[in-house]
């Protein structure tokens, strides 16, 4: 049984200040906790309580194992039971609500917005490890209705059969039906997890990427789930698949990561951010671990902060251990200098990226996937502004813009007529000057080459909006 007392000097350190903050956040009466209402992801629901956050503030609470808090996570766990869809039937069957209030789905609900699938994973991955390392202290009527719970989900699970690449949840996914078909003697579903899981193995070994590429936010869940193979996989080969997918994620990740920014380059598949020092990108959770507090890439945990939900998310980490390699922690600590990065993240899609001292940019060339959300960031600059903050750059479109990186430009094209939206926060000074051709910023002149086409500004609080349209294509030059 893993305590408090078995961590390490940073581990510790981040978990007692995020249980404390999680400590401010929970609510008898539910028996959940709460997120945080401006980052609330749930849309439409008022109620902000979150069954899954909750799991990974009880793993916390075993941890610290302090008076009361034992009883407090049975309690978690008691309530997250009874917020379980049991109905095979339904496409949501072993999945949970999200909030309390929240209303069953309707018929043919939508998926996204009527029911969270990726909840049968997130929670009953975490129901397996507490049975492991936390059993002596779970009566045998709760340990039973866990493993009633992970019966479920993983009915669920298997009927949906996440795609191998969708990475983090198939990871997960994996893990969850080779434990289930094990102790439910299901042979189908480990036969199931292991072909999963070699299929998940074979897409990353071609390239040393993971489809669901450069995320801040799903790297996070991506080393847990390798975590979870590599620390109580059921055989060797999941073990050493977990380890080896694990070191290597690190190994990609580290060339990407500017310490001094505490920052990851872009481009980012997926993020619900651009600073890491202004919202909690689970990576940073990991990346925080295993390096002094002053250098981990995090928000002020003190003030109020972005994304804040997945701070919920640091007992998880602490419990299966941030294991990065040796040859990785020197670009952890500082920035190892400048360098160009070329990624086949799979056939018809790439990443480039140039990092240097003051300045690092990102982007993605995707011919497979038209289809786009706020979450994809297809182009990224970063860059240290005048008064030491990060200043930043991002490209939004409807349409399948190309890009691609050279040292100091970024180079956009498409192959229709396209309307391209730069987004820029500017964290230092509203001070800039835009025409056409120019852009003026502190610390940053960027020199835009466009056809001749009319322009928009906006600026709300701290970002500044520039939109047109072009048929030709659009190169930035940074000059720091």
């Amino acid at each position: 049984m893993k305590t408090i007392n078995d961590l390490n000097e940073t581990s510790h350190y981040w978990l007692v200040k995020a249980l404390q903050w999680s400590d401010e956040r929970w609510n008898e009466e539910l028996s959940l906790v709460l997120v945080p209402v401006d980052q609330a992801e749930y849309g439409r629901h008022n109620d902000r309580y979150s069954v899954r956050d909750s799991i990974w503030y009880a793993t916390g609470l075993f941890i610290r194992h302090s008076e009361g808090d034992v009883e407090r996570a049975l309690q978690i766990i008691e309530a997250i039971l009874t917020y379980q869809f049991n109905d095979p039937s339904v496409v949501y069957h072993g999945t949970f609500y999200r909030v309390p209030d929240e209303p069953p789905p309707p018929e043919n609900p939508t998926v996204w917005r009527d029911y969270d699938p990726n909840w049968r994973e997130f929670i009953c991955t975490v129901f397996i490890i507490l049975l492991a390392e936390f059993d002596v202290l779970i009566p045998s009527d709760l340990k039973e209705a866990m493993h009633q719970s992970i019966l479920l989900a993983a009915e669920g699970s298997y009927a949906r059969k996440v795609p191998a690449e969708y990475t983090n949840i198939s990871l997960m996914s994996a893990f969850l039906l080779d434990f289930a078909g094990a102790t439910f003697n299901k042979p189908e579903w480990k036969d199931y997890a292991l072909t999963q899981a070699h299929e998940i193995e074979r897409l990353f070994n071609r390239f040393k990427t993971f489809n669901e590429y450069n995320s801040p936010t799903y790297y996070g869940i991506d080393f847990y789930a390798l975590a979870l193979w590599r620390k109580y996989g059921s055989t060797d080969d999941y073990r050493n698949m977990g380890a080896t997918m694990e070191a290597e994620l690190w190994r990609d990740l580290a060339q990407f990561y500017h310490a001094d920014m505490k920052n990851i380059c872009g481009p980012y598949d997926r993020s619900y951010g651009m600073d890491m020092t202004e919202y909690i990108a689970a990576v940073g959770l990991w990346i925080a671990a295993a390096l002094p507090s002053s250098l981990a890439p995090l928000p002020d945990v003190d003030e109020p902060f972005d994304h804040a939900g997945d701070y919920y998310f640091m007992p998880l980490v602490a419990l299966v251990d941030t294991m990065p390699p040796d040859d990785v922690m020197p670009h952890l600590q500082a920035f190892q200098g400048e360098r160009t990065l070329e990624r086949t993240i799979e056939p018809q899609r790439s990443a480039t990226a140039w990092l240097s001292d003051k300045l690092m940019l990102g982007a993605e060339a995707d011919h497979l996937n038209p289809a786009r959300s706020d979450q994809f960031h297809p182009a990224t600059a970063h860059w240290v502004a005048p008064n030491g903050s990060i200043a930043w750059l991002r490209t939004r479109s409807a349409s399948l813009i190309q890009a691609a990186v050279k040292p100091h430009q970024l180079l956009l094209s498409s192959d229709e007529k396209t309307e391209y939206v730069f987004q820029i926060r500017l964290p230092d000074s509203h001070t800039f000057l835009i025409t056409a051709t120019r852009w003026t910023f502190p610390g940053m002149v960027i020199e835009v080459e466009r056809p001749d086409t009319p322009y928009t500004v906006q600026l709300d609080g701290e970002l500044l909006t520039i939109q047109f349209a072009s048929d030709d294509g659009v190169t930035l030059t940074f000059s720091v």
